[in-house]
C-alpha cells in the first residue's frame, strides 16, 4: 500500500511539474485581465503571500494579541509580560517566566512549506525560543526557531534525535539590539530546505542534524507559542512583529522585511512592464498564479496533499526502532590498561575465542558475521545454553543448574547425554525425525512436554526425597511454584478477567497507594492507576518502576530488574499468603469466579463446587475436599446474612461490576471460597 502511495505521489509530481512549465500563455491571458482593472482605477487587493498570522504587537495594554489576518484569532498572555516600545510600534516583553499561547495556528507539517518571521531584542545568552509548536514531552514533536548560545537554530522533530532535523547559524546575533530573523523551509524534509537570514541576510548554517525520513508527523495537539516551546527554552527580551506564512518566502523579501518594507503585493509586480520585472518578481507571480489562481495546479496539489496525509496516516501505524549500521572503516581498537579510555595498550582487531571455531572463512569481523557465526550448527555453545533454558522453564531447574554460566565456574550436566541430544537436535546439527525442526522454540517445547519424563507423577516417596531431594535425577515430575507473573494471569483467566489483547504500551494495574511519592524527590511521582481493561492485561505488560517495582510481584520472587537475572529466586514467607488473600486484583478475581460459579456452576453447591475445583485446578474435588469446602462456604454464609454490610464491602473490592441480580450475601460468600480456592497451594503450583 505505501508502495502504491509512493508511486502515485510520483505521478503527481510529474502531472504538477507538467502544469508549472505550460501555463505561460493562460497566465498571460489572466495578466492581461487584470490589468484592464488598474486602467479604470478599480486595482483588486489581489496578494495572498499565504500570510497565516501577523501579530503587530501594538495593542500596549491588556492581556491578549490580536491578529491582523484574522481579527477573531487572539492570543493569551501568560505571565507577566509588559507592553514597551517596539521596532514598528509597540512590542511584548517577555522576562522568562511569560509567553504567547495563540492556540491552533501554525500546525504545519513536514511535506508543507513555510516560513516564520519576527523582530526580537535579545535581553539574555541562554538558549531562548523565538516561536514553536512543539511537543517536549514526546520526543520535542514539533518545530521551533530558537536562539542558542546566541545563533538562531530551527528544530523540525517527528522524535528526536532519530526522526528529525536542527540547523543553526554561524554567527551569533548581538544582545540588546533590535534584529530581524527569518526561517523559511520549502517542504523537502531536508535540512537543505531549510534556510535563515539576519536582518534581512541569509546565514551560513552548520547542520546538526538531517535525519527527518518523512516518515510519521510534525504535528502536535500543542498550541503555537510565542516566547517558549511546551515547557522549556523561555525568551527574554522583546519581540515584534511575528509572521507565519504557508509558503517559503524569497531572499528579497527577507531584505525588504528588514528595511521595514512590506513584501511586494502581486498588484505592485503586475504595475511593472514585464521587461522591468526581476527574476524575483516573475517567480513570485509565477508562484501566485500556480497555487492561487490556476485550477488544474490547484487540484493536483489538493490530490498531493491528500496521498501525502494518507501515507502519513499509513507510515503512523508502521511500528520504528532503531538500526545500527556497520561503518565503512572500523574504528581501531586498543586494550585500555585499566580501563582508562586515554591509556592505551596493545592494539586488537575484531574476532572470537580460540577456544570455539573461528568466523565463517572469508567473512568481515561485523555483527552480522558474529550472529551468524552464533547459530552455525557447529557452535557448541548457543543452542545448548538455549535448551537449558527452555527445560529450567519447565521443570524448574536446568540440566545445567547454573543455566546463567556454561564456564569452568558453571555446575556439571547431570545428563550431558540428553543435553547433547536436544541441541544437536535444536541447532540442525544432527538429523532429526522431524520432532524437532531447527531452531524452533515451539517443536523444542513439544517434544520436551510430550517425553515420558515430563508426564511423570510429582508426587515423591520419603525414600526417593531423602536420595534426591531436588530431582537432579528427573526420577519424578516437576513441581515448583508458579512465577509472579504467571499467578496473577492464572488469576485473572480462571476469573474470566484476564484481557488478552497483545502488544501496546505499559499498564499500571492495582498498587497500595503513596508508593510512587515515597521514593520520589519531593513526593513529585504519582502512581495513576489505569481504568478498563487495562487492568486487567497479562503482567508482562505492567509498568515497571526501577525504584519501586509491583509489590504484589516482588513478594513472589520476581527480580527488581536491577541486575540480569536467570534464576529466580524461590522463597515462602507469610506475606505470599497475604497478598493472595487481601491484594485486590486477587479479591476481585475471586468475586469474579464466584459469579461464574452462581451463573454457570449449576444449582446446587455440590455442582458448584465442582465447577468451581475444574476451573482453579482442573479436576473434581475429592469427597473429602468437598466437606472441607462446605465447612468453609456455611460458616460464610451464616456470617454475611447477618452482616450485610460486611458482605457489600468484600464484594466491593475492585472496580469491575458485580452482577447486581446475585443475592450479596451469596455472593460474598462464594468469594470467600474462590478466595481458598485461588490460594489452594495446587492452583499456584505447577506440578
Amino acid at each position: 500500500e505505501l508502495d502504491q502511495l509512493e508511486l502515485a505521489a510520483k505521478k503527481l509530481e510529474i502531472r504538477r511539474v507538467e502544469r508549472a512549465q505550460n501555463v505561460a500563455d493562460v497566465q498571460a491571458i489572466w495578466e492581461a485581465e487584470l490589468a484592464k482593472s488598474f486602467v479604470v482605477g478599480n486595482p483588486q487587493k489581489l496578494l495572498d503571500t499565504g500570510l497565516s498570522l501577523h501579530l503587530t504587537l501594538d495593542e500596549n495594554s491588556g492581556e491578549q494579541t490580536n491578529d491582523a489576518v484574522d481579527p477573531k484569532r487572539t492570543g493569551k498572555i501568560q505571565g507577566a509580560a509588559k507592553w514597551v516600545t517596539g521596532k514598528q510600534g509597540g512590542a511584548i516583553e517577555l522576562d522568562g517566566q511569560s509567553y504567547v499561547d495563540l492556540g491552533d495556528v501554525g500546525g504545519f507539517e513536514h511535506s508543507e512549506p513555510f516560513s516564520v518571521a519576527a523582530w526580537i531584542f535579545l535581553a539574555s545568552s541562554e538558549a531562548s525560543t523565538v516561536m514553536s509548536r512543539m511537543d517536549d514531552a514526546n520526543a520535542f514533536r514539533g518545530y521551533d526557531l530558537i536562539i542558542e548560545q546566541g545563533k538562531p537554530a530551527m528544530h523540525m522533530i517527528h522524535r528526536w534525535p532519530d526522526n528529525g532535523l536542527k540547523v543553526i547559524a554561524r554567527k551569533p546575533i548581538s544582545l540588546n539590539a533590535w534584529h530581524h530573523v527569518v526561517m523559511t523551509y520549502d517542504g523537502s524534509a531536508k535540512a537543505a530546505g531549510v534556510k535563515l537570514y539576519v536582518d534581512g541576510q541569509e546565514q551560513p548554517l552548520d547542520v546538526s542534524s538531517d535525519k527527518l525520513n518523512g516518515k510519521g508527523t510534525i504535528k502536535t495537539d500543542k498550541p503555537f507559542h510565542l516566547g517558549r516551546r511546551s515547557n522549556a527554552a523561555p525568551f527574554r527580551g522583546l519581540i515584534d512583529e511575528v509572521r507565519l506564512y504557508r509558503t517559503t518566502l524569497s531572499p528579497p523579501d527577507a531584505e525588504k522585511f528588514a528595511a521595514g518594507q512590506e513584501v511586494a503585493a502581486i498588484a505592485e509586480i503586475l504595475k511593472t512592464p514585464l521587461a522591468d520585472r526581476t527574476p524575483a518578481q516573475l517567480a513570485q507571480l509565477r508562484q501566485h498564479y500556480l497555487e492561487h489562481v490556476d485550477e488544474p495546479h490547484r487540484e493536483i496539489m489538493a490530490e498531493l496533499a491528500n496521498v501525502a496525509k494518507q501515507k502519513t496516516e499509513l507510515e503512523k501505524s508502521f511500528a520504528m526502532t532503531m538500526v545500527m549500521q556497520e561503518m565503512p572503516q572500523p574504528r581501531q581498537a586498543f586494550v585500555l590498561d585499566r580501563g582508562q579510555y586515554d591509556q592505551r595498550g596493545e592494539a586488537v582487531t575484531a574476532g572470537v575465542p580460540s577456544s570455539l571455531p573461528p568466523l565463517a572463512e572469508g567473512s568481515t569481523a561485523d555483527r552480522l558475521a558474529l550472529a551468524r557465526w552464533l547459530v552455525e550448527p557447529s557452535h557448541p555453545l548457543t543452542a545448548r545454553v538455549a535448551v537449558n533454558r527452555w527445560w529450567q522453564q519447565l521443570f524448574g531447574t536446568g540440566i545445567v543448574e547454573t543455566v546463567e554460566d556454561f564456564g569452568s565456574q558453571g555446575a556439571w550436566p547431570t545428563h550431558p547425554e540428553l543435553l547433547d541430544y536436544l541441541a544437536t537436535h535444536f541447532s540442525g546439527a544432527a538429523k532429526s525425525n522431524g520432532s524437532i525442526q531447527p531452531w524452533n522454540v515451539k517443536s523444542l517445547l513439544k517434544q520436551i512436554v510430550l517425553s515420558a519424563t515430563y508426564r511423570q507423577s510429582s508426587r515423591v516417596t520419603p525414600e526417593l526425597l531423602e536420595r534426591d531431594p531436588t530431582n537432579r535425577s528427573l526420577a519424578r515430575g516437576p513441581r515448583f511454584r508458579l512465577p509472579a507473573e504467571t499467578m496473577r494471569d492464572n488469576a485473572l483467566a480462571i476469573s474470566g478477567l484476564l484481557t488478552n489483547r497483545l502488544g501496546g504500551p505499559s499498564v499500571k494495574p492495582y498498587q497500595p497507594d503513596g508508593l510512587w511519592e515515597d521514593v520520589s524527590v519531593e513526593r513529585r511521582a504519582v502512581y495513576k492507576q489505569d481504568a478498563g481493561a487495562d487492568l486487567y492485561r497479562r503482567s508482562m505488560y505492567t509498568f515497571w518502576k526501577r525504584t519501586c517495582p509491583p509489590p504484589g510481584m516482588t513478594t513472589f520472587d520476581a527480580p527488581d530488574r536491577e541486575t540480569c537475572v536467570i534464576r529466580r529466586a524461590l522463597t515462602n514467607t507469610p506475606l505470599q499468603a497475604l497478598v493472595l488473600m487481601n491484594d485486590p486484583t486477587y479479591l476481585e478475581a475471586a468475586r469474579k469466579l464466584a459469579e461464574r460459579i452462581l451463573q454457570e456452576g449449576g444449582a446446587t453447591d455440590s455442582e458448584r463446587m465442582k465447577f468451581a475445583y475444574r476451573m482453579a485446578v482442573s479436576r473434581d474435588p475429592r469427597d473429602s475436599e468437598q466437606v472441607l469446602l462446605l465447612m468453609v462456604l456455611q460458616p460464610a454464609r451464616d456470617r454475611f446474612l447477618a452482616d450485610k454490610a460486611s458482605a457489600e464491602k468484600l464484594v466491593s473490592v475492585g472496580v469491575s461490576l458485580r452482577d447486581e441480580d446475585l443475592e450479596i450475601s451469596e455472593l460474598a460468600a462464594w468469594t470467600t471460597l474462590s478466595s481458598v480456592l485461588l490460594s489452594l497451594d495446587e492452583t499456584i503450583t505447577k506440578e
